[in-house]
This record gives structure tokens, C-alpha cells and sequence, in this order.
């Protein structure tokens, strides 16, 4: 079996799961947010049109509407730089078909697997397990769910409840 790439990225960032947030719960001010818009508008080859964390504005309509193409283009852009959250977020839309965007777990799957957050390995590994997006593999599911594990990520932790990744 290959050898896995377990080099973790330990980036830290805000995570907000209140559907009706607003933009000062991911700490940004609203000058900040009219800012990453008048960017958008009249440089969008800036490069803060490639930070994740202000994508969300339009993932999910923080400041803006809900607009999935320009969280997709963007979150595109940044994950091509080699961004390992904007390639999380980026499988995240894939993966669920955030706000009607497009459904795709083989294009989550490539894009979990080549992103270095606990979430990230965590995710490749729901991935093995259940065959989503990728040939189902308990023995490869295991090997995943251990980096984010072992980096203490949560939803591994409650995972170990029900599928006991530590015993061959």
C-alpha cells in the first residue's frame, strides 16, 4: 500500500455554523466586506480575491448575495495557489451542492485528498469508507481517519464512537 502524505496544515480559522450569520461573527467589519466587493468589481485580479475566508461572502451571501459561480470561480482560483482551506471549501460546495451549486464527489474527493487540513483527511476518509466519489476502501478509510485523529479534529474523535479506525 502507498505510503501516505501525512504533513498536516494547522491553519487556524473562524468556523461559523449559524445559517443566519452575519459578517461581523467571521470578525470582518462591513467596510471590509463593501472593500472585497468594489475589488471584485473593478480589480478581480487583486490578490485578496484568492483568501478563502472572504469567499465566504459569496457562498454564503455574507454582505452580498448568495452568488455559488463567484464562490466557485474564486475559491477555484485560491485552491489552483495551493490554499488548503480553499480547496476544503471548495469540496465542501462539491460535496453537498452548497446553495444549488453543483453536486460532485469525485471532484471533492480529488480536492479533500489534495488538501492538508485534519478536516481534509477526515473527509477522504468518509470518502473510503462509504465509496463516495471513490472506489470503496475500509483498510485506505482507516489510514485517514487516523491523521485528523491524531491531530485531535472532532469529528474524528466521534467517529472512533461508531467505525474503530485504530484496530486493523
Amino acid at each position: 500500500m502507498e505510503e501516505l502524505d501525512t504533513n498536516v496544515n494547522k491553519q487556524k480559522f473562524i468556523l461559523v455554523t449559524n445559517p443566519d450569520a452575519s459578517f461581523e461573527d467571521y470578525g470582518w467589519t462591513k467596510e471590509y466586506v463593501e472593500t472585497l466587493l468594489y475589488i471584485e468589481r473593478f480589480e478581480p485580479d487583486n490578490e485578496c480575491m484568492t483568501d478563502p475566508g472572504a469567499l465566504n461572502d459569496f457562498c454564503d451571501g455574507i454582505g452580498t448575495e448568495v452568488d455559488m459561480e463567484r464562490a466557485i470561480k474564486y475559491y477555484g482560483l485560491a485552491a489552483t495557489l495551493g490554499d488548503d482551506l480553499a480547496k476544503s471549501n471548495l469540496a465542501d460546495i462539491y460535496r453537498k451542492g452548497t446553495n444549488g451549486g453543483e453536486k460532485d464527489l469525485k471532484r471533492a474527493f480529488e480536492l479533500y485528498l489534495n488538501c492538508h487540513l485534519p478536516y481534509a483527511y477526515y473527509r477522504v476518509g468518509k470518502a473510503y469508507e462509504l465509496g463516495r466519489g471513490v472506489e470503496k476502501d475500509l483498510k485506505k478509510a482507516k489510514q485517514y481517519y487516523r491523521i485528523p485523529y491524531d491531530n485531535e479534529h472532532p469529528l474524528a474523535k466521534r467517529k472512533l464512537q461508531a467505525f474503530n479506525f485504530l484496530v486493523d
